[in-house]
């Protein structure tokens, strides 16, 4: 007879009390159940007895916390919950930044941009849309703002460089001529020279200029340096303006002097000062006195002798070679009188060519000083942005600068626009990547030359978290966030 076989008679079978009966299994996850939870409860609690909190963190803290990342009371303060952001009260314990600007309609708290435990990254390289929940759209407590108020990104709604968008001129008053002085014929101390641009444009002066042999006093006068605007915020805390971003500020005696000597008299070897008129002259008086006292004889020659145009040897008419040479006739004047006379040659000399060829002169009435020859040189183009040249050294200057070999005219803007920039700092498209483009690169949002300075509360044992919990800290008043 066959078996029968069938849901019913198979399900009998089935013992239905089989979790109840010892198992090796079941008996294992039973005491892990059990085991894992309470080692990991004495694992943690060995951690906090022993002072190691990392175990307590969600990543690594950024480059400029390191130092507190055994201390999280430092900035999760015991006032706030546990899930909640770090307030800005713990940030100003440290840091009492500045405002953005007074006008601003928000202020943010700083952990909306400077986001903490994303591994060893720079808080300042905020995201864009920090900046962009305003620049978007600019609003501002009184309705007014001199920027455009739509700005989404860099290599998309950004606006021209405002100096380019403007058509505007080159303040500085000093006469210069890229064209000229890039010309491979320009003649200089010891014949002639090829200049280029880091001749002049210096990140420092380390040595000696290449191909001259003069040696100058050093200038007292300097140029006045068109300063940043009052409102340019910058994004270094540690400067305003380093010479690897802008380089050394033009001056007399640093880029000009070495081709441009100050030569007043032939018979005076050092060349005149850079200076104040007034100081100029007295100068020259100076020398020439001190000239005359050791060659009395020198008052029985011409005063003009020896100064350009003028000898005191027998001169013939090159037009009318036939007539009779010319024949000076020596006049004696008193030591004083050679010194007056003389001094007023070399200054117009002076002032009529040396000063002119660079600088708008005005000259006085007769006999007086020059009444205007201030230089104005510009050192920021963009007052409200930084750049930094070091970071662009393996370009050419004439890579960014093109217009510079034609430029012939002071008032000429020789500088790069934004299409040029976008070629290389771009946010997103084929060209993302390949150098920075978000808004902190060349922008900061705080205004570090108004920030206050905060004192110190924390020992070297409590900053590394080795010794006793550091007091309590009150976050000062004025902070803006």
């Amino acid at each position: 007879m066959p078996r029968i076989r069938n849901a019913k008679l198979l399900a009998k079978r089935i013992d239905l009390q089989y979790f109840t009966h010892p198992h090796g299994f079941r008996r294992a996850r039973f005491v892990l159940s059990i085991a894992l939870p309470l080692l990991a409860g004495a694992w943690l609690l060995g951690e906090r007895a022993i002072g190691n909190t990392k175990v307590y963190t969600s990543g690594p803290i950024s480059a400029a916390h390191a130092v507190l990342g055994k201390q999280c009371a430092v900035c999760h303060v015991r006032q706030a919950d546990f899930r909640a952001h770090v307030p800005d009260t713990a940030c100003l314990k440290c840091h009492d930044a500045p405002v953005h600007n007074a006008k601003q309609t928000s202020t943010p708290s700083c952990s909306s941009c400077h986001l903490e435990h994303q591994g060893q990254i720079k808080l300042a390289a905020t995201a864009n849309a920090g900046c962009t929940q305003c620049h978007n759209n600019l609003q501002t407590t009184d309705g007014k703002t001199d920027l455009i108020s739509h700005i989404g990104g860099f290599d998309r709604d950004h606006p021209q460089f405002a100096v380019l968008r403007q058509n505007g001129k080159d303040p500085g008053t000093l006469k210069l001529n890229h064209f000229v002085h890039l010309q491979p014929t320009l003649r200089g101390p010891a014949g002639a020279v090829q200049m280029q641009c880091d001749d002049c444009h210096r990140f420092a002066v380390t040595q000696n200029w290449p191909y001259s042999v003069a040696t100058v006093q050093p200038a007292t006068q300097q140029p006045v340096i068109v300063t940043p605007a009052l409102n340019q915020q910058r994004k270094r805390r540690e400067v305003e303006v380093g010479a690897n971003a802008y380089g050394i500020p033009i001056r007399y005696v640093n880029q000009c002097a070495a081709c441009h000597l100050l030569q007043f008299d032939t018979l005076i070897t050092e060349p005149a000062p850079h200076d104040k008129p007034e100081i100029v002259r007295a100068f020259i008086r100076q020398k020439l006195t001190d000239y005359v006292a050791a060659n009395p004889n020198v008052v029985t020659m011409p005063i003009d002798a020896g100064l350009p145009g003028n000898d005191i040897e027998p001169r013939r008419n090159i037009l009318r070679p036939e007539e009779p040479a010319r024949v000076i006739t020596p006049t004696r004047v008193t030591p004083q009188e050679w010194v007056d006379q003389r001094t007023a040659t070399a200054e117009r000399l002076l002032w009529s060519k040396n000063c002119r060829l660079c600088h708008a002169v005005t000259e006085g009435e007769e006999g007086a000083l020059p009444t205007k020859v201030t230089a104005i040189i510009p050192t920021r183009w963009m007052p409200r942005a930084e750049f930094d040249h070091q970071p662009h050294r393996m370009v050419t200057c004439t890579a960014c600068h093109s217009s510079i070999p034609q430029s012939r005219l002071t008032s000429d803007v020789n500088l790069a626009g934004i299409e040029l920039c976008r070629d290389c700092h771009a946010e997103g498209g084929l060209k993302a990547g390949n150098a920075e483009g978000r808004c902190f690169e060349c922008h900061s949002y705080h205004d570090w030359r108004k920030e206050k300075l905060t004192k110190g509360s924390f020992d070297v044992l409590q900053v590394r978290g080795k010794g006793p919990a550091a007091p309590p800290i009150t976050a000062p008043t004025s902070g803006t966030q």
